[in-house]
């Protein structure tokens, strides 16, 4: 939104290492997510071999002070005996008006791309036949999730205000996440929620958020830019993260938008709980060239997670004493309990609730039919997934004729997400039953014109 993303910029200043005050250039590109800092000093023999330093500050030659943070030396040459050549790579710099590397501070403010629509918030009127006209700022939606107050809004850059008018303007306006706290923090803690907040939006859109610009700000560092108003210094962040390429997930697809998480006490436990679980489910979209069986360990990792931290306590005897409690009134309780309590699970010597068991229980739900395909018509699909999971964790020979492969397992990553989204998306009080149900039953019908269109020659 401020700068080309794509290019290596480079700023050149002094910088603190071994208590020697060095020249050196910080570079950072944006797009590749990458923040380098090298210094060339002369030296008298060898020089000294360095690892991963904490900080390392400096003050560019623009005045600005710099501190990167998580520096790890990745290029220590020494020439001739007399130069030694030293990069870091650096997981994220702050820039400040002040050397303070220390510092500590109550708010990180980040504008995203990607996320304008999940927020379902906008300043812009486009509704209407007389043409695009500016509504001012909506209200903005606060929650208290991760330990943190976390604020939602909008932020615009509105080329058609600028005097004189260019001939080709730009409209750009972005979901701006405020994450704040009364105490002051440190920017680790700023950086974990943030991470968790964006874990969540990519989740709920399936598709991935870029950060476009962000800054910190620490409530005792402020000036009057003129009589009785109060300004926050900004102290601008640059992390490592790179920019993402995007799916382009219509929001008719979306898991959920702000708007429909309802107002519920529990919901920032469930969210806490679920962080590790939309990390997970991140390789769908994230990692465009993951093979295919991790993607696969990594959904069905997502929901043995899942189902371990929301249901029975992850206690045996309680999925145990459940399955007659919810089914035994049932008539096809005979069917049900085979599935959910195999020989494997019920004997004495295993003491938790294993991957089939978990599988099943999710698929089978409230025996409602909605996976049916899943667990009655086919019920040997979850002992297939859990060995397919075994032979592609330990490659052992006596799995591999059992585990899924080529178009086969691409089917059972669609369906496992399927799973994992319904499942989620109900524990946070969403229902999304009827976009499942027909994803479900697209899945079969293409199925089926893939098997007529290509039979099976024996």
């Amino acid at each position: 939104m401020f700068e080309n993303i794509e290019e290596d910029h480079h700023h050149v200043g002094e910088f603190q290492l071994d208590g020697e005050t060095l020249p050196g250039e910080m570079i950072y590109n944006r797009k590749n997510g990458v923040v380098l800092l090298c210094i060339k000093r002369t030296i008298e023999g060898f020089g000294r071999s360095y690892g991963r330093l904490n900080t390392i500050t400096g003050r560019l030659t623009s005045g600005i002070y710099v501190t990167l943070f998580n520096n790890d030396c990745t290029q220590n040459h020494t020439e001739s005996f007399r130069i030694q050549h030293l990069c870091f790579r650096s997981e994220y710099v702050v820039w400040s008006k002040a050397n303070n590397p220390m510092q500590t501070f109550n708010k990180l403010v980040c504008v995203v791309q990607n996320g304008l629509a999940w927020g379902g918030m906008s300043q812009i009127n486009d509704n209407g036949f007389d043409g695009i006209t500016y509504k001012g700022i909506e209200q903005e939606k606060t929650y208290d999730w991760y330990g943190a107050k976390i604020r939602f809004s909008t932020t615009l850059q509105n080329g058609l205000w600028q005097k004189p008018r260019e001939e080709v303007c730009k409209i750009i306006e972005r979901l701006e996440i405020t994450i704040e706290s009364d105490e002051k923090q440190t920017i680790d803690y700023f950086l974990r929620v943030r991470n968790c907040v964006l874990a969540l939006i990519c989740f709920a859109i399936k598709d991935n958020i870029n950060i476009d610009n962000q800054y910190l700000e620490d409530y005792d560092d402020y000036y009057f830019p003129c009589k009785d108003i109060k300004e926050y210094y900004h102290h601008h962040i640059v992390t490592s993260e790179p920019y993402h390429g995007l799916q382009g997930t219509h929001q008719f697809m979306y898991n959920f938008s702000l708007s429909q998480l309802p107002i519920d006490e529990n919901l920032a436990d469930k969210l806490n709980k679920l962080a590790p679980v939309f990390n997970l489910y991140a390789s769908l979209y994230k990692y465009p060239y993951m093979p295919t069986e991790m993607i696969f360990l990594n959904v069905v990792q997502a929901l043995e997670t899942f189902h371990s931290r929301f249901f029975y306590d992850d206690k045996k005897s309680k999925y145990i004493k459940s399955v007659s409690s919810r089914f035994e009134s049932n008539e096809d309780f005979e069917i049900i309990k085979k599935l959910l309590l195999s020989e494997a699970q019920i004997k004495k010597g295993c003491n938790y609730i294993i991957l089939l068991s978990r599988l099943n229980d999710m698929l089978i739900g409230k025996y409602d039919g909605l996976f049916s395909e899943f667990y009655l018509e086919d019920d040997g699909y979850a002992q297939r997934i859990v060995d397919t999971r075994h032979y592609y964790t330990h490659y052992g020979k006596s799995k591999e004729k059992m585990a899924l492969k080529g178009d086969e397992l691409i089917d059972a990553i669609s369906i496992m997400r399927l799973l994992l989204e319904y499942n989620v998306c109900l524990t946070l009080g969403v229902d999304i039953r009827n976009r499942v149900e027909g994803e479900i039953k697209r899945h079969f019908r293409y199925k089926k014109i893939d098997e007529t269109n290509n039979p099976i020659v024996t």
